[in-house]
């Protein structure tokens, strides 16, 4: 009989452990994470009562903002090619976007979570949240809507020296205000006028992976500035004959063969390199996901390294695809002397009384390429756009460097991409611009991309 107690004593005494442990984890650890959860229904009573914050650009310019309190007066304003960045906050369809991701701090939860955990789920609630200010500029902003001139693609624009995002412009896009009458009609579209394209949208890059191809290649001793490739219009690699569209380029330096865009002198660099090639790229974040404050997506590159996959890698094609911010990052690292910035896009969050209670600072992500490697790869890609597959976006009044890209895709049309850079009053900006099944990257991409480019310098 004793034997049986001390049993089902200690048997409740395990159970009690596991209680408090129980109790403790969920009121400790995960107490912040469980708060802040919209699921959580104490947070969409509390919305109710609670006047949303606002979402600004960089220089103030209102992009959403509530005229009351509660989570159905809300307004959608500026540039309509950022609806799919700003994202919806409905009480019915519920969040995307950045009114998802920053949630907590536009309904007033962010701080007081962070700080309080548990102990804030019983105090009162602000009347107001907090706003958000982005790096987003709506002047450029406009400049890369009127350049996709409702064409599907995307554009990206960075301030290449401290990673901040000026621009991250989707074609098509639905006006949030409309999203509740035409719900139905609007995600059953096959253009998918709510994915942020720029940001989650996932392509082949085409032959603007050449300059990270490039940088890679010098770095590891492969190449240099004074290597010379003797390009007779065609390369084996594996089992996969590939081509030169323009025929053979004889023989050219990798300069040359940036400008040109020299599919046999990237071949030859890949297969020379081998399975070193996919972990240099992999310094260049192609095959994970972009740290930023916003729904981004993970880009795939594969670590195969038969001479065939290798050969489909050096030209942007295979199993590469990745979003138009890593071809963006390219460019900017690029320019920035093989220096990656961390992408930011939330500049500043701040109170009701403009007190402000967090703001982001700039910072290194990697070193993808050495100084040098980045100079030679910027050379190539001035030259691309003074004389060579580019030059469709030269602009004689300021410094252009780009890289064309004509991406084959098994769903129609290739699709044209630039690549690029341009540096005026010390300023550093990098671009990507895709244009979905546009064809040539040259012909295409690259004249946009000046357009772009020259509104940014001029502010025009």
């Amino acid at each position: 009989m004793n034997h049986r107690i001390s049993r089902l004593l200690g048997a409740w005494m395990v159970g009690c452990a596991v209680l408090a442990l129980a109790a403790t984890y969920y009121q400790a650890v995960t107490a912040d994470r469980l708060a802040a959860s919209p699921a959580n229904p104490r947070i969409a009573n509390a919305e109710k009562g609670i006047w949303r914050g606002s979402i600004v650009d960089r220089n103030g310019e209102v992009l959403a903002e509530s005229l009351e309190r509660g989570a159905d007066s809300r307004v959608y304003r500026g540039p309509g090619s950022l609806a799919p960045l700003v994202g919806y906050a409905h009480p019915t369809l519920g969040k995307s976007g950045l009114e998802s991701t920053m949630d907590p701090w536009l309904t007033g939860r962010g701080w007081s979570y962070s700080r309080t955990g548990l102990l804030s789920t019983i105090s009162r609630q602000p009347e107001r949240g907090y706003s958000v200010r982005l790096t987003i500029d709506s002047h450029t902003q406009r400049a890369c809507e009127a350049a996709l001139a409702g064409r599907r693609g995307a554009a990206v624009v960075l301030d290449a020296a401290n990673g901040e995002v000026l621009a991250a412009a989707s074609c098509p896009w639905f006006h949030p205000a409309l999203l509740e009458s035409a719900w139905d009609t609007v995600i059953a579209r096959e253009d998918s006028p709510l994915i942020c394209r720029p940001l989650a949208g996932l392509y082949p890059p085409g032959s603007t992976i050449k300059p990270a191809i490039a940088g890679a290649a010098i770095d590891m001793g492969l190449a240099s500035s004074g290597t010379v490739y003797d390009c007779r219009g065609s390369i084996r690699a594996g089992g996969a004959i590939i081509s030169d569209a323009a025929g053979a380029h004889g023989s050219i330096d990798l300069g040359t063969a940036i400008a040109l865009s020299c599919n046999t002198a990237f071949v030859h660099l890949a297969l020379e390199a081998g399975a070193r090639l996919p972990e240099a790229l992999g310094k260049f974040y192609l095959s994970r996901s972009l740290p930023l404050d916003a729904p981004m997506a993970a880009g795939t590159l594969s670590g195969e390294a038969s001479d065939e996959a290798l050969g489909q890698l050096a030209i942007g094609q295979g199993d590469l695809v990745v979003t138009p911010l890593h071809v963006a990052m390219i460019a900017a690292a690029v320019v920035n002397h093989g220096v990656m910035m961390r992408p930011r896009l939330v500049a500043e969050i701040y109170s009701d009384s403009g007190a402000v209670v967090k703001r982001s600072s700039p910072g290194v992500l990697g070193v993808p390429m050495t100084a040098e490697a980045a100079r030679i790869v910027a050379g190539g890609m001035l030259e691309a756009v003074e004389w060579g597959t580019a030059r469709a976006a030269n602009l004689p009044d300021y410094v252009v460097g780009g890289k064309t890209g004509t991406a084959e895709n098994p769903h129609g049309a290739p699709h044209a991409w630039f690549a690029g850079f341009t540096q005026h009053a010390g300023r550093k900006v990098a671009l990507a611009i895709i244009i979905e099944n546009g064809g040539s990257g040259g012909q295409v991409a690259a004249p946009l991309a000046g357009s772009v480019f020259r509104a940014v310098l001029s502010g025009r």
